[in-house]
């Protein structure tokens, strides 16, 4: 592999210095002067790649997303059991966010107020993915009709509790805790998400 292969891209070296400085500052107090030169590259160079300081929180939090559509859709496409892939869609979606930001959980709460009315914007078209993915799940073996998709609502609307935005700093200090009762939530939620599932349903 060449050092061009392995070398990441100019945007997601502005990400992961991000990532690094509200570990160590917090959102607010972080500059993108302190972001351009955690990166090794001028400030100029990261309005090449984003509008501003909020526009870099959001696409940070939008690369933490992405991640996890990903696993997602690679857990949906797997050949495990309908019901172990609909259990592994649930905690992924939740465990996948919480350990990605565990550096800097305790500067969530700055980065969310500040971007908010552009995250809730993008969490729309997030939600839509994630219940299209839950819905082709629990559709199998035909396609996904106007129940599979309510009920793939209702489930990710249940573990919406336990994302990110939802949790205290304190409380996504211990992911342990997290899975512990979102375990607990999924056994409750997936007892009739499978009957529900039936095309037999109005």
């Amino acid at each position: 592999m060449t050092a061009d292969v392995q070398k990441p891209s100019t945007r997601e070296a502005i990400l992961d210095a991000t990532d690094r400085l509200m570990a160590r500052y917090g959102f607010r107090k972080m500059t993108l002067e302190d972001v351009a030169r955690e990166a090794g590259i001028s400030k100029r160079t990261i309005y090449l790649q984003f509008r501003s300081k909020e526009d870099v929180g959001l696409s940070s939090i939008g690369r933490v997303v992405g991640r996890v559509i990903d696993e997602l859709e690679r857990i949906a496409e797997s050949s495990a059991p309908r019901q172990v892939r609909l259990r592994r869609l649930l905690e992924r979606r939740v465990m996948g966010r919480i350990e990605q930001v565990q550096d800097y959980a305790h500067s969530l709460d700055e980065l969310f107020e500040v971007v908010r009315p552009a995250y809730l914007a993008r969490r729309a078209v997030v939600f839509a993915q994630e219940t299209a993915i839950l819905a082709g799940v629990l559709a199998e073996p035909g396609p996904a009709k106007d129940h599979h998709r309510r009920i793939a609502e209702a489930l990710l609307l249940a573990t919406n509790a336990f994302l990110p935005y939802s949790l205290s700093p304190r409380e996504l200090g211990s992911p342990e805790s997290i899975a512990e009762r979102l375990d607990s939530m999924i056994d409750t939620l997936l007892c009739g998400a499978i009957e529900l599932s039936r095309d037999d349903q109005p």
